[in-house]
């Protein structure tokens, strides 16, 4: 859960009137895929967004959520 967090918090960031929701499916390799309007903006494995990670991906998603204009 701390992924979507993570996503959400990027996400927000950028768009703070967004209404994030999580759908979450079970199948591997595990990955996280942000949408809007029914356009994907974002794809990246999960890892990208672990705290031990340093979150990288979160930049990615802000950089491409703001890149929608």
């Amino acid at each position: 859960m701390q992924e979507f967090e993570a996503a959400k918090a990027a996400i927000l960031a950028v768009r703070p009137n967004a209404r994030v929701i999580g759908n979450r499916v079970d199948a591997y390799p595990i990955t996280v895929t942000v949408t809007c309007g029914g356009v994907d903006v974002w794809r990246g494995r999960q890892q990208g967004l672990f705290r031990k990670n340093g979150r990288p991906a979160m930049k990615e998603i802000e950089e491409a959520m703001r890149r929608l204009g």
